[in-house]
């Protein structure tokens, strides 16, 4: 390959130009400087008028077309569109490992779906059920977290136990019982504004602060009267602010996402930085892992979504369908499902078995609010088959079974002040809960889908759910 044809990192896709593809020497002359700049030749000459700069554009054009190959393979292509940073030796033994495991849980959650029932009378009761009990969801309490000065900007539900964690653009972390929303401790623990939290194993946890650094939590709640919470940190992890922070399924990694354009890769364990990743043009505000954990996908304030395959490092897919920038996306526990949510507004499902070189649309787009959507989150659930789930029975075989609800719903929020939950099987508005009376930052389901909890500018923690429900 020509150095001349050696990628810029994060030059935009568009500035590649294929010379041979130029249709021919335009008329104009401000059009033929243009040219001229795109192919790297001198914009004008001394003594040259429109008519001389329009010869030599065509003799440039000739003589390109004679030394370079007609056309490009797909493989060239594709390496000129993302920037590969090297990295260390223990990056392959990463890939490696992530590798094994992925290939493990994608083989147990492919099992667990071939041996789930089938039965559409039986499927059909059960998604009514759901979205029935949905539909009953209200205000169940709120509360002002005491200390916070500034907006609650990420919350999460623990896997493990009954609390939760949110951060604050303070810089404060704080753990609070998913009950009563009481506060069990709470640390400033980054100078500027906590972008997002993660669960981790067990009472861990991992945030990443507008100063650039990226804190791992280690809670032990034993004793009631003096919960411990101590931080590793990891120092300037990113030259900018850092959006989001978190953990692989193997929970031995960690990734973060900058305003930096990059996204990065850590070892949990050793907390070594372990990839630097390039691609986006803008800002990356978000990620997410698929369950599996063999995808990483990063959204950016340049509308776009790209697909990481984890295992080889290269990126497989970009998913091109928003207007303005991503600010959230997650993955169903399905494992071929995904959302990206959107400052234009919506929210847009991606069928990862249908994204094909040729075909990366979403099968899905919903018109989710009217103002910036801020988080979307699918129902994580923890514990089978969830608090939402009923017995079901097909009146032609008389066997009454309980069905999953994992992955059964959405959550989105967005900054005009809604918590809308979506069907995930015809991705329609179950219902909408109101209550804030500011801009919501993040929301979140519990580990049985019983509780919605969401966070924002009036610096209130808001749980939903059902009386009704047991």
């Amino acid at each position: 390959m020509d150095l001349k044809n050696v990628p810029v990192a994060n030059e935009p896709q568009g500035n590649h130009v294929n010379h041979t593809d130029i249709p021919g020497v335009p008329e104009d002359d401000e059009d033929v400087k243009r040219m001229l700049r795109k192919l790297g030749e001198p914009v004008t000459s001394y003594g040259e008028g429109p008519g001389r700069r329009r010869e030599r554009l065509k003799n440039v054009l000739e003589m390109r077309s004679k030394t370079e190959p007609d056309d490009m393979s797909e493989e060239e292509d594709d390496d000129n569109e993302v920037f590969y940073t090297p990295g260390p030796e223990r990056l392959l033994l990463s890939r490696k490992n992530i590798l094994h495991d992925s290939l493990k849980r994608a083989s147990k959650r492919i099992q667990a779906q071939s041996e789930a029932t089938k039965d559409p009378i039986k499927l059909l009761k059960h998604r009514r059920n759901i979205n029935a009990r949905l539909k009953t969801f209200e205000l169940l309490g709120s509360q002002v977290v005491p200390g916070i000065t500034r907006t609650l900007s990420s919350i999460r539900t623990s896997p493990y136990s009954g609390v939760l964690a949110c951060g604050s653009w303070d810089g404060t972390v704080c753990i609070l019982n998913q009950d009563d929303l009481k506060t069990k401790v709470q640390k400033i623990g980054h100078s500027e504004k906590v972008g997002s939290i993660d669960w981790g194993p067990e009472n861990t946890l991992v945030s990443g602060g507008q100063e650039g650094s990226i804190n791992q939590w280690k809670l032990d709640l034993s004793d009631e009267a003096a919960p411990v919470m101590e931080a590793a940190t990891i120092e300037r992890a990113h030259g900018e602010r850092i959006t989001s922070t978190l953990y692989h399924p193997t929970f031995d990694y960690i990734a973060s996402t900058s305003f930096d354009q990059t996204w990065k890769l850590w070892d949990a364990n050793t907390q070594e930085e372990l990839l630097v990743q390039e691609g986006h043009s803008k800002s990356v505000l978000c990620g997410a892992f698929q369950t599996d954990g063999s995808i990483f996908c990063s959204g950016g304030q340049d509308a776009m979504a790209r697909l990481w395959d984890m295992r080889s490092g290269r990126c497989i897919s970009t998913l091109q369908g928003h207007a303005q920038a991503i600010h959230s996306v997650d993955f169903s526990p399905n494992g071929y499902h995904m959302a990206t949510a959107s400052a234009d507004c919506s929210v847009k499902v991606w069928d990862l078995r249908k994204i094909t070189p040729s075909n990366s649309s979403e099968i899905f787009t919903i018109p989710a609010h009217t103002k910036l959507v801020s988080c979307v989150r699918f129902f994580h659930g923890t514990s089978f088959p969830g608090a939402l789930a009923q017995e079901v029975t097909d009146e032609n075989d008389g066997a009454s079974e309980m069905l999953d609800s994992s992955g059964s719903y959405l959550v989105t929020s967005s900054y005009d002040g809604l918590v809308n939950v979506w069907s995930a099987d015809n991705w329609i508005k179950v219902c909408s809960l109101r209550g804030h009376t500011d801009k919501i930052m993040s929301c979140d389901v519990n580990g049985d889908g019983s509780s919605i909890y969401s966070c924002g500018w009036d610096k209130n923690i808001r749980v939903w759910g059902s009386i009704s429900i047991d």
